[in-house]
């Protein structure tokens, strides 16, 4: 015999008449009484004996619910987290700017090359890493894509988009776009505040930066710095991932963002060549052939 107070998690001040589960009959000393048949799965549901204190009685037989009903309360549950998480997700997705051309982006359909073989595997394992990772230290580490104009870049960061999308809130923005949607939120006819957009990119758990550095700065303190430090700042210290694309040079991009942000990025992010012709053009060449 069981205590009930590991059995149903109640304290041992429950009276022998009180009916212990809404909807099923009270506790009893004989087991015959609390035997019924599952009218949803035809199984036999015994009772179940517990042992209350002698001075409430004693051992008594207390009716359980069949598995399957049990189960359908399981699954009732699990169902509503599915449906908040997919809430959560489709919020996060709101933010993104990926557009119907990389909608359909993937590691299969990206022309590899030679040179850049390297950023395709780092960029599959960068999203094996996030999907599979269960702790901070393990999703910490990003991906910096550093290649001209044309290479794949954008491919392969909405192809880690379009992977993690189901299963991560994951958010693909364009820099430049980022920071002019921040701008117009400043406007009285707008629907959304710099702090949404702003917090949405924060904590999301993976954050896509496509064509990092082609914003427009004039200093370390400028209005468009702070607000990408922020962003950067915020991920490096809770040790949230950012894949990021770049057609900038290391040393570009620094005296174009600013030491204090491309510090932390060195230090988070693994910065991968993604060298080559223009993949556009080369694309649209095997396209005609």
């Amino acid at each position: 015999m069981q205590k009930i107070s590991e059995l149903l998690g109640l304290e041992s001040t429950i009276q022998p008449h009180m009916t212990l589960v809404p909807g099923l009959k009270q506790a009893t000393q004989y087991q015959h009484d609390l035997v019924y048949t599952c009218p949803e799965c035809g199984a036999v549901v015994e009772p179940l004996l517990v042992e209350f204190p002698p001075n409430l009685g004693g051992p008594r037989y207390v009716q359980r619910r069949c598995q399957c009903e049990l189960q359908k309360n399981i699954d009732a549950v699990e169902r509503a987290k599915n449906f908040e998480r997919m809430r959560r997700y489709e919020r996060y997705f709101s933010y993104s700017t990926l557009g119907n051309r990389f909608a359909s982006k993937t590691f299969i359909n990206f022309l590899a090359t030679p040179q850049t073989s390297v950023a395709l595997r780092e960029s599959k394992r960068f999203t094996q890493t996030a999907m599979n990772a269960t702790t901070e230290e393990e999703r910490a580490d990003g991906v910096l894509l550093i290649g001209p104009v044309g290479t794949g870049k954008s491919h392969l960061a909405a192809a880690v988009f379009n992977s993690l999308k189901e299963s991560k809130s994951c958010i693909f923005v364009n820099v430049p776009e980022l920071l002019a949607r921040i701008m117009a939120s400043y406007s009285s006819k707008s629907t959304e505040s710099e702090e949404e957009i702003i917090n949405a990119v924060k904590q999301c758990d993976v954050l896509i930066l496509d064509d990092l550095g082609a914003e427009r700065h004039k200093g370390d303190d400028d209005w468009a710095t702070e607000k990408l430090f922020t962003i950067v700042d915020f991920r490096y210290r809770n040790m949230r991932p950012i894949f990021s694309t770049t057609n900038c040079t290391p040393d570009s991009l620094e005296d174009k963002i600013g030491q204090r942000i491309m510090s932390r990025l060195r230090e988070i992010c693994d910065l991968i060549p993604c060298l080559g012709d223009d993949y556009r053009n080369r694309h649209a060449s095997e396209r005609r052939a």
